[in-house]
């Protein structure tokens, strides 16, 4: 059974270990833009704020292990061989507590996790972010929409579940099903959506990546960094198998509460910490090698555009580029060419002249 295999020490370990990559992880992110001098974006602030939410829900866990209210049974009475669901006492309270602050925070955390993949996906697929005639950007802007409006949603319902009794969610497991809604129904539709919507972050670039004018082995190591999320979605699964279980056997006197709370948040943990270092790593290869794995993704892309712009001439300036390099840049290549002459570009000649202190191109076929 899954609940057997969290030991206090294994909580414990994993706990740390996980956010000790999380915390590298993030701080070589932000050394990797200063070394390679990117500017800060949103899927970098958004790693920053998860990291700092992953770390509370560490220091919950430990918090509980440490009074033995998590990853610890039950305490009972000598006469009890099991609590009833109407039993009531200081560690169940304790772990019922940490189990409310613990989805309160769990849940806002993921969001901003999924978020940071489809900004950096939005940051190096999208060119024209303001276009939203862009199909990519339209796909892009619509999942970083669902994922708000799905943790915003979630948030609400775990703090609210009990109707505004807030203490009823910790008094016992009676009180829980008399007062609060079918908190078991809520768990289930919250685990099943979040694999569902890890499954869809993690397959999103895929078609973008196989498009690109890559050679075959570079596309497959290309999609192997990207695929990395699927270890977070392995541990989403199993929290969905889980609470799937829990739904089916309901609240069993014959089962110990502590224990299988434990097991709920422990893969929640494994979850959004394994989800963090797969949204860093694409973005730590520039610490290694001279391009991270995004600017090689915008290279490519940009050879792309150039080459369907002018698929005629490789060496010819197209005539919308020349006229945009114009309006920008008027008063450097008047500095550069005397007025009165005249730039042979393909396929028209541009003659500089003045009028007003201010140059005037004049075009010769």
């Amino acid at each position: 059974m899954l609940m057997a295999t969290q030991s206090p020490l294994t909580v414990v370990v994993v706990t740390v270990l996980l956010c000790a990559l999380d915390i590298l992880v993030v701080t070589l992110r932000f050394i990797t833009r200063r070394k390679l001098r990117q500017s800060i974006k949103a899927d970098d602030w958004l790693s920053l704020a998860s990291l700092a939410l992953i770390l509370s829900l560490a220091a919950t866990l430990i918090i509980g292990v440490a009074q033995h209210a998590l990853a610890y049974p039950t305490p009972l009475t000598s006469l009890q061989t099991r609590t009833t669901i109407t039993d009531s006492n200081d560690k169940i309270i304790i772990t019922a507590r940490l189990q409310y602050i613990f989805l309160v925070i769990s849940v806002p955390t993921l969001g901003l996790i999924k978020m940071t993949f489809v900004f950096f996906y939005r940051r190096i697929f999208v060119v024209e972010k303001q276009n939203f005639s862009n199909l990519q950007n339209i796909v892009y802007t619509a999942m970083i929409c669902t994922i708000f409006l799905w943790s915003g949603g979630f948030l609400f319902s775990f703090i609210f579940a009990c109707k505004g009794h807030f203490t009823a969610w910790w008094a016992s497991a009676s009180s829980l099903i008399t007062n609060c809604v079918n908190t078991l129904e809520l768990l289930y539709a919250f685990a099943i959506s979040d694999f569902i919507t890890d499954s869809i972050i993690i397959l999103l670039p895929l078609p973008m990546i196989w498009k690109l004018r890559l050679p075959t082995s570079r596309k497959v190591g290309v999609t192997a960094v990207f695929l990395l999320g699927i270890f977070a979605a392995a541990a989403s699964l199993i929290r969905m198998i889980w609470v799937i279980w829990a739904r089916h056997v309901g609240f069993n006197p014959l089962l110990d509460e502590d224990l299988l709370i434990t097991t709920l948040l422990f893969w929640c943990m494994v979850e959004v910490t394994l989800g963090l270092l797969a949204a860093c790593l694409p973005t730590l290869r520039g610490l290694f090698k001279p391009h991270s794995v995004d600017s090689v993704v915008r290279s490519v892309r940009s050879k792309i555009s150039l080459r369907s712009a002018n698929p005629s001439s490789n060496t010819s300036l197209p005539m919308k580029s020349l006229e945009s390099c114009e309006h920008r840049s008027s008063d450097s290549i008047a500095r550069i060419i005397p007025a009165g002459q005249s730039l042979r570009i393909m396929p028209a000649t541009y003659t500089v002249g003045s009028a007003g202190g201010a140059p005037r191109y004049s075009t010769v076929n």
